[in-house]
Order: structure tokens, then sequence, then C-alpha cells
């Protein structure tokens, strides 16, 4: 398993980690418990693909199930006959992890559940926002923790272009975005082409703070191999930041 200390520059090194499942049709519910959970100090992960080969999940999220302290499954009809569900609920418990079952209902049932992520820990209370937000313009946004940097245009409609530079290698980057201003999330869908095929490029950043003309963030999810990032306008079509 790779280092997971790194998530505590971000959030301390007491947060909880815990990965989250739900059956298909109740990925809204964990969205919404995901940014809830998160804005309290607990480190998540979640499995954005649900694919299964062959009954094995993939890597990056057995490395995850490996890394979490607990697994929070959204509870629902649904979610008892869902092969995904059931695929981490298994895998987690080969490796030891225990469960939570969590059925939405109300605010009660969230601050019940925070205690038992928590466990003798008191819960924090929720993290304040940055006051940054994400404009459309020319962004650099490079990984703080691998060789990946990306030089891009988020244009007005949603739209994202520029070049993905990984170690030696530059490609073209195309996709969209969203920057979400009241859970201050910055949503990238992209597609980077360096070699024979595009492959995807998913993130979702959470500012963290704001350093002059320079925004730090996190990676919202990734228990196994949290990323943080550094976002800087780029030359022309404006300048990016804006504060709230």
């Amino acid at each position: 398993m790779q280092d997971v200390t790194r998530r505590s520059r971000e959030s301390g090194p007491a947060s909880p980690a815990v990965f989250l499942t739900a059956a298909e049709r109740d990925l809204a519910t964990l969205t919404t418990l995901d940014r809830r959970l998160r804005r309290h100090g607990v480190r998540t992960g979640v499995d954005a693909e649900r694919v299964l080969t062959d009954g094995i999940l993939q890597e990056p999220v057995l490395q995850d199930l490996g890394a979490c302290d607990a697994v929070v499954a959204v509870w629902s009809e649904a979610a008892a006959g869902d092969p995904v569900v059931a695929a981490h609920l298994e895998t987690a418990a080969s490796f030891g992890k225990r469960t939570i079952r969590y059925s939405p209902n109300g605010d009660a049932q969230f601050e019940d559940l925070l205690h038992e992520v928590y466990g003798a820990t008191p819960v924090p209370a929720p993290k304040a926002p940055t006051g940054v937000v994400i404009a459309p313009g020319r962004w650099r946004i490079t990984d703080d923790d691998t060789p990946l940097e990306l030089d891009l245009v988020l244009a007005p409609d949603g739209r994202a272009t520029g070049t993905g530079t990984a170690r030696e290698h530059t490609g073209r980057v195309t996709g969209g975005w969203r920057y979400d201003t009241p859970h201050e999330e910055l949503a990238l869908d992209l597609r980077i082409a360096i070699g024979l095929r595009p492959a995807p490029l998913p993130l979702l950043l959470c500012p963290t703070r704001r350093d002059g003309d320079r925004v730090h963030a996190a990676d919202a999810h990734g228990l196994a191999a949290p990323h943080t990032y550094t976002l800087a306008p780029g030359d022309g079509d404006g300048d990016g930041a804006d504060s709230l």
C-alpha cells in the first residue's frame, strides 16, 4: 500500500478515511453524503467508474479499500442486490475493514454517522469556505505529487482544451469543466492523448487556500494515493481566479 500521510497536510493526521459505496440509482445520495463528510474533515474514496472485470475491482479501487478505515454503504433495496456494492463490501471484509450501513433519514442520522466514523475522536466543525472561485480563463494546473502539468483554457461554455505534459510526453487535452461555487469543487472531465490512444483524466479538486494569484487544491478523493495541486493563471484569456 502507498503512503497515505500526505493528505494530512490538508486534513490533519487524525482525519478518518472512509470508502463510500452505493447502488447506481443512489449515486445522487452518495454525492451529497460525500460532500457533507468532507466538510467535516473526513477523507473519502469512491469508485467513480464502477467497473468489474471477471468479478475483480479495478486496482485503484482495491488500493483505496485497503487504505480506508471503514466502508460506508448507502443502504437501500437497490444496494442489497448491486454486484458492485457487493464487491466493495466483500473486498473490504477480506481486508478486515468494518462496514457502516447508512440509510439517509435527516440530520440526526448524519450526525450519528459522523460519530461512528470518528469514534472516540471529537467531530470537528464544518470547514470554513476558502472564498476561492475558479473562473473561465487559462489555467496551469500542476500535480504536486507526480510529474503531470495541464495547460488548459476553461471556456465560458464549459469546454476545456489545451495540453498535458507527463514526464517528457506532451499530448492534447479535451473535455469539459465546471466549478460548483457553493461546494467549492472544480470538476474536470478530461481526455488526454499521449501515445497511441486517449486516456480519461477525471479530476475533482477542492481549493484549500489562495497564495497570491495561485490556488492550492486537494484531490476530493483518493485514499491510497492522495494528490495535491497548484493552479496558476496562464498567459492571456483572463486571470482565472477570483475571491468571493
